[in-house]
């Protein structure tokens, strides 16, 4: 069967489109993790700010627009970004905590 160029560039955007569903659905469900195992880290504008960025990701999920499914991700990633901050800070001071500097060097 002679190959299409049409069809392999379909089949190119397709294949995007479901790698950029699938780390999508990955940053959707890490952030809500984080939201209910630390979600106290943040006040309610910060909480709300994020749970909108999830709800216009999850909506974009039945997209077939790979280029706003990233976006997306994108604002998603960088609306978390403080939050994800202070859950190391916190992650760090945890593993710290009662260990002198002689315990740590």
């Amino acid at each position: 069967m002679p190959h299409n160029d049409a069809d392999s560039g379909q089949a190119a955007g397709g294949s995007a489109l479901r790698e950029e569903i699938v780390e999508a659905e990955r940053t959707i469900q890490a952030t809500q993790v984080a939201l209910d195992s630390d979600g106290d880290l943040l006040n309610d504008t910060e909480r709300t700010a994020i749970e909108a960025l999830l709800e216009v990701t999850k909506k974009l999920l039945n997209d077939d627009s790979t280029s706003a499914i990233h976006a997306a991700i994108e604002a998603l990633s960088k609306g978390t970004e403080t939050f994800a901050a202070r859950r190391m800070n916190r992650s760090i001071q945890k593993a710290l905590s009662g260990k002198t500097v002689r315990d740590i060097i």
